[in-house]
């Protein structure tokens, strides 16, 4: 991810957004954290200038998810530099995703199906079931819990996009 030129429009624009996160009730912390890497990062910068340009509340809820897993990995990592996809990359990524997801599902369902995997794992069945049915990368954290509640030796993302 390249560090975002900061002209003073831009650091305005950036100030403005948070703002409206704010007043959209996002939590002070999470508009903090956002705000300060918007100041860095292209990638959070792109992220919450969709989040300003949406209007539903959905698509708007799924951005604050991707937002603060940005915000996530940079944190739990000490990443000088968090992970950015680059939207051209998109459609290689997804059909990565989709056949990294379809061979897991096969396992999962060798060994008891979602909501046994979900007994197991902790992760909510809603999200194993959007995690599935989903072309969205699943969070490392997720891998791993669905890893060791299979008993999997390992689960492989040896794609550059999962670093």
């Amino acid at each position: 991810m390249k560090a975002l030129p900061l002209e003073p429009d831009l650091g305005v624009e950036i100030v403005e957004i948070g703002h409206a996160m704010n007043l959209a009730g996002l939590p002070k912390e999470f508009v903090a954290s956002a705000v300060h890497m918007a100041f860095e990062f292209e990638g959070v910068y792109d992220l919450i200038k969709l989040w300003a340009e949406e209007q539903d509340p959905i698509e708007r809820e799924e951005l604050v998810i991707d937002i603060q897993e940005m915000i996530d990995d940079y944190s739990e990592n000490n990443l000088s530099t968090p992970i950015y996809v680059r939207f051209d990359d998109l459609d290689t990524i997804a059909k990565n995703i989709r056949a990294f997801k379809d061979q897991l599902r096969i396992i999962v369902d060798q060994k008891g199906g979602i909501k046994h995997l979900s007994e197991l794992s902790g992760v909510p069945q809603p999200s194993l079931s959007r995690l599935f049915n989903s072309s969205t990368m699943p969070r490392r954290n997720t891998l791993n819990k669905i890893r060791h509640a299979l008993k999997l030796n390992q689960v492989q993302l040896s794609t550059q996009w999962s670093h």
